[in-house]
């Protein structure tokens, strides 16, 4: 398991929140707090940041091999 800070704060600014959700399992909630900013991304549990993260790297994969 890893986690990016900055991945997910790419991911956040770039994806809708419906959209991680269902790709990811993370709650609509959380990724609302996180855009808001009234979560940070350092108190996201590993397992959480690490689902975030993988997506994000996935995401900027599939956007690289178009």
């Amino acid at each position: 398991m890893k986690a990016d800070s900055e991945k997910i704060e790419w991911l956040i600014k770039n994806c809708s929140q419906y959209e991680i959700s269902k790709a990811t399992g993370v709650a609509q909630a959380n990724l609302s707090h996180l855009k808001a900013g009234t979560r940070k991304i350092e108190n996201l549990s590993l397992k959480v940041a690490s689902k975030l993260t993988e997506y994000a790297e996935e995401l900027k994969r599939a956007d690289s091999n178009s």
